[in-house]
């Protein structure tokens, strides 16, 4: 009959090579996506509109868009990774602040000092992101 053996020692040392190849790729995986101080470049405002600025958060690219020469009148973000992208009207902006609610009554607030975004559906819980770049 045939014998076999378990050998813990392997399987030890398996797991502890597993468990540090986690360690050591999670900061790979939550690091900024425009390493080398390199600024975000995309454009999804509506046309003949123009970008005021770019900003990535965890989940989302935005532009804050609106006519030259006047302040930002308009939202636009998308999932990042999608192409699909929704514009929303920026009701008001103060201090770098702008909140914004698209009509089916989900609200958004941009803060370009603290640098996050939230968004509140009209049901449902608030998500907030992170900015992790911008330009």
């Amino acid at each position: 009959m045939l014998s076999v053996q378990f050998n813990y020692k392997q399987v030890l040392n398996l797991a502890c090579i597993s468990v540090g190849f986690v360690f050591f790729l999670t900061p790979a995986a939550n690091s900024q996506p425009f390493p080398n101080g390199s600024t975000p470049k995309f454009f999804i405002c509506p046309q003949g509109i123009t970008r005021f600025a770019t900003l990535v958060t965890t989940k989302h690219d935005l532009n804050l868009c609106g006519q030259e020469g006047e302040e930002a009148t308009l939202l636009a973000l998308r999932i990042r990774g999608k192409r699909q992208v929704v514009t929303v009207p920026i009701l008001s902006s103060q201090d770098d602040v702008y909140f914004a609610q698209s009509a089916n009554g989900t609200a958004y607030k941009l803060d370009t000092n603290k640098k996050f975004l939230s968004i509140q559906p009209k049901k449902g819980k608030i998500s907030r992101e992170k900015v992790v770049a911008s330009d």
